[in-house]
Order: C-alpha cells, then sequence, then structure tokens
C-alpha cells in the first residue's frame, strides 16, 4: 500500500485473480479507519472473493470521499 500524495488517501495494488473478469485489491491493507468505512461501503455488494474486493469498488470508495459523501475522520 502507498499513499496518494494529492488526495492522501490509501492506493492499493491491483490484481488479477483467476477466473475473475476485473481486477482486485486486498483491502486487509488498509488502515484500520479506512477498512472499516470500505466494509460498510460494500455491505450487501457481490464480491468475487472472500477476501478481495473489486479494484473499481475501491476506485467509487475513493471518488465518494473525495465528494464529501464519505466521510473518514483521522
Amino acid at each position: 500500500m502507498t499513499t496518494n500524495n494529492s488526495t492522501s488517501h490509501p492506493i492499493l495494488t491491483a490484481f488479477n485473480l483467476p477466473d475473475v473478469p476485473f481486477k482486485v485489491i486486498d483491502p486487509n491493507e488498509l488502515p484500520d479507519i479506512y477498512k472499516v468505512a470500505f466494509e460498510q461501503f460494500l455491505a450487501g455488494s457481490s464480491a468475487p472473493h472472500p477476501v478481495y474486493a473489486y479494484q473499481h469498488d475501491y476506485e467509487r470508495f475513493l471518488l465518494l470521499i473525495e465528494q464529501g459523501k464519505i466521510t473518514i475522520e483521522k
């Protein structure tokens, strides 16, 4: 995990899983405050794997943070 200097949000490395059409990320690499918020964001959505999440879901999560629709208390 790295941090995007312009937004200060964690950047996760996307990778491919066999038989999964989209790239995935490992949300366990997130700091706890982001991990809890991301898990709440994903509640009720489909996931490709019990541990990993789709990269595009994480990108949408970050976009909603930047738009102020999700607040992360640091």
